[in-house]
């Protein structure tokens, strides 16, 4: 039949894909851990959605990657479950490209392309087995793409394997044929434990169990349990190392927790199922995006916490993005930025303190199942109004610093990360700032140091009462309350074996000390009777008495206990303790220090800190302390090394002892910091006062290093609101302290007293003392040249004497 003039033939294309197209998903880029990601992903979503599973069978998951001696061409990557399993239809529809069971935004992956892009990625051959509990069979199908090119077809055959147990649940994926950079990366050592670190990051909330997080008590943000094995090896989940939520320090006569818990749930939103748009509105009908009805109601949430890291790192810090319990962003610190949104001008706020070269403490997991991921799930659409809206929750719309929020106009921040920022802002050492210490300055070395005991499970280290014992040591040495090689309080098993032998002093000197003894026996009864029996003799004090004597009353010394290596004497946790016990060496004669070999490779120092050598001689304790270290391990080792040698090892382990230029340079930093912050209130009320008082040469000093710190700063503002005193040198603030003493003493900046003397020298010498310690400071600071040991130990001093002049008020 012909057609009329009018009528239109209406013909038909195939646009079935080659076959090629699976092949070439392989060419996208993937690491070997997100491909072995994207295949967990989709076990875990199947256990996510099985509310029914059993609680005695927990879910797990197996990755077995090639062993080393694997010949080359045999090497295969198997990901197996033990979840539900899966029936005729939907194995079907989750092999198909592009398909996908699971709802765009209520699960992980995407069985579909994510399946397909992972198995691509490692290799040309995927066999695919899975089974249901009660069905008896497994079903298996074998993805070879590179025949599936060759026939110009999708088609692929089932088959199906008998069970030897009907009960057996689980998918399997296994891919043979990889490809050749896969197998290069994945031959490589120790890949398996690199993986396993990776995924532990990765799958940290999924990982860890209920109870794994004392400081989250909440079941919400706890964890789930999954398990994962990595060639037989269960996968560790990394835990957060936070101070816990009991813990606060005062900021603004506000007490702000070390954990800032997030709960914010946003209005519902239609949920678009093919293209993942969410459609905003009472009653949507059709998708805005794609014009699909495949719409679902669904709620949308930011939950979550943020909170302070026990230690301080100049990369392990930031804030951890989760969808669906996945970590999509790691330690992520963009949160820590803020752009000006009228001139686009991006800042980095945090860390940004003096002495922030040690780097950041704010760490946190927020949930954001809503918002959309970038298809490698490795960042989130940050252009997505989601993204945008939770940052505003976690940190706030504003700057987080006070001072700039205030001159652009905004309001405090007053988020979760805002609070944080301005009441852990400082890295001082003691409870207030909630950073270990001791009578050197903070211990961010040892801090760090312990962290790592705490990612190892060692039970005294899983909580946060070892850090907190060491902040409250600065605290009481600052007081006066210890002596300077005191510790946090500690007790511990009793000892098994002296490094010297035994010895606690002669019989005489005990009876004597309990009054038993010469003189003191008792006499025979008038009248010739006999006299009394005499009270038992007491039992010489056995050496685990003499030891849990000296424990008793002793304070740990937190910068010289942890774990020691030296070459060729191996590693031993050794614990320093300073003790008001006089000391007995092997032959019970006094001595300044004595060590002590228990069970386990552990070694316990014990310093009598008001020994004559330490109090009239002005020795350091610590130094004969490590001596005693050294000369226990050469005790243990049984070798011919020397003792100084070996201390000198033992010294370059506990790096927080260190005076170096370096070192130095940035404890003066932050005491710098402390006392710029301290002028800066005062500067709020008495800006022209202060920058009248100082000397041109300072003034001009100022204005330079403004100009290239802070170059859209208004100098001419800054020298009327106080903004001119972060950028002055030691020498200037020696000025404003000898110029302005009224201002700056009695406790405003300096505990030291001024007003209370009458006599004018009486008030200058306070002054005068002070001022030539900034000075100091301001010539060490000055001198980039080489230093002698006595010049930086002078400094060292110079700024311990600084450091107790510092008014410890609420300066934040």
């Amino acid at each position: 039949m012909s057609l009329g003039a009018n009528e239109t033939s209406i013909e038909s294309l195939d646009l079935t894909p080659s076959p090629r197209l699976l092949e070439v998903l392989g060419d996208i880029p993937y690491k070997p851990w997100q491909c072995l990601a994207e295949l967990v992903d989709n076990a875990f979503d199947a256990f996510l959605s099985d509310s029914d599973r059993a609680a005695s069978e927990p879910p797990s998951v197996e990755i077995t990657l090639p062993k080393p001696g694997t010949a080359e061409g045999d090497e295969l990557v198997c990901v197996a479950d033990n979840g539900r399993g899966m029936g005729l239809e939907q194995f079907e529809q989750s092999l198909r490209a592009g398909y996908s069971t699971n709802s765009r935004y209520g699960s992980l992956g995407l069985f579909g392309m994510g399946f397909n892009i992972a198995t691509a990625n490692l290799g040309s051959v995927t066999e695919v087995r899975t089974t249901r509990s009660g069905d008896p069979d497994w079903l298996v199908a074998e993805i070879d793409f590179r025949e599936m090119q060759r026939r110009g077809s999708f088609t692929v055959p089932l088959r199906r394997d008998p069970k030897a147990d009907p009960a057996m649940h689980g998918t399997e994926v296994t891919v043979r044929q990889l490809r050749p950079d896969k197998r290069a990366a994945l031959r490589r050592q120790p890949v398996a434990a690199t993986i396993r670190e990776q995924l532990g990051r990765v799958y940290s909330y999924l990982l860890r169990s209920k109870n794994a997080l004392p400081e989250l008590p909440e079941t919400e943000l706890a964890g789930r349990g999954f398990d994962l094995y990595v060639n037989g090896t269960a996968v560790r989940p990394r835990l957060p190392c936070v101070w816990s939520s009991s813990r606060v320090v005062s900021y603004q006569g506000a007490e702000i927790r070390a954990i800032q818990r997030i709960n914010r749930d946003l209005t519902p939103a239609w949920a678009c199922q093919d293209c993942g748009h969410w459609n905003r509105g009472a009653a949507v009908e059709r998708c805005a995006e794609c014009d699909s009805e495949n719409l679902e109601l669904r709620e949308r949430r930011i939950v979550g916490w943020v909170g302070i890291q026990r230690y301080l790192s100049t990369s392990d810090f930031g804030i951890d993005f989760l969808r669906n319990g996945r970590k999509i962003l790691i330690s992520d610190r963009s949160v820590f930025q803020w752009e000006n949104p009228d001139t686009g001008e991006t800042m980095v706020e945090y860390p940004i303190e003096f002495g922030a070269t040690q780097g950041g403490r704010i760490v946190g997991e927020i949930h954001v199942d809503h918002v959309p991921v970038t298809y490698q799930k490795n960042d989130f659409k940050r252009d997505s109004l989601d993204w945008i809206t939770a940052l505003n929750e976690v940190r706030g719309e504003g700057p987080l610093q006070p001072k700039k929020a205030k001159a652009l106009g905004y309001e405090s921040n007053s988020s979760p990360v805002g609070r944080l920022f301005n009441a852990f802002r400082r890295n001082d050492p003691g409870t207030k700032c909630l950073i270990p210490g001791d009578s050197s300055g903070p211990l961010h070395e040892t801090a760090r140091e312990w962290a790592t005991l705490f990612r190892r499970g060692l039970p005294e280290y899983l909580t946060d009462d070892k850090w907190y014992e060491a902040a409250q040591q600065y605290d009481d040495l600052k007081r006066g309350k210890r002596q300077p090689t005191s510790g946090t309080s500690s007790g511990t098993g009793s000892g098994q074996k002296h490094s010297g032998g035994t010895g606690s002093g002669s019989m005489d000197d005990l009876l004597d000390r309990t009054g038993l003894g010469g003189d003191n026996q008792p006499a025979g009864t008038a009248g010739g009777q006999a006299p009394a029996s005499p009270p038992p003799r007491p039992q010489p004090e056995t050496e685990e008495q003499r030891y849990a004597r000296y424990r008793e009353r002793a304070r740990r010394v937190s910068d010289l206990s942890g774990v020691v290596s030296v070459a060729h004497l191996g590693k031993r946790t050794v614990t320093v303790f300073d003790t008001p016990e006089p000391l007995l060496d092997h032959s019970g004669r006094p001595t300044p220090c004595v060590s002590h070999t228990q069970r386990g490779n552990t070694i316990e120092v014990f310093v009598h800190g008001d020994h004559e050598v330490f109090r009239e001689f002005g020795r350091d304790p610590r130094d004969y302390a490590i001596i005693e270290i050294a000369e226990a391990l050469r005790a243990v080792a049984n070798t011919d090394d020397s003792v100084a040698r070996v201390a000198a090892e033992v010294t370059e382990q506990f790096r927080d002892q260190r005076f170096t230029d370096a070192a130095l340079r940035e404890r003066a930093d932050a005491l710098l910091g402390r006392i710029r912050e301290g002028m800066a209130d005062v500067g709020a009320l008495h800006a022209a006062a202060l920058w009248t008082s100082l000397p041109t040469e300072e003034k001009q000093a100022a204005e330079r290093h403004a100009a290239g710190a802070e170059p859209r700063l208004v100098w001419r503002e800054a020298t009327e609101n106080g903004a001119f005193i972060p950028h002055l040198r030691p020498e200037g603030l020696a000025a404003l302290v000898r110029a302005q003493p009224a201002l700056l003493l009695d406790g405003a900046v300096f505990s030291t007293t001024w007003s209370t003397w009458n006599d004018q020298d009486a008030r200058t010498r306070p002054v005068e003392r002070i001022a030539r310690l900034l000075d100091t400071v301001g010539e060490f600071m000055g001198n980039t040249g080489g230093k002698t040991r006595l010049e930086l130990a002078m400094m060292r001093l110079t700024l311990d004497v600084i450091e107790g002049e510092i008014n410890e008020g609420d300066t934040t």
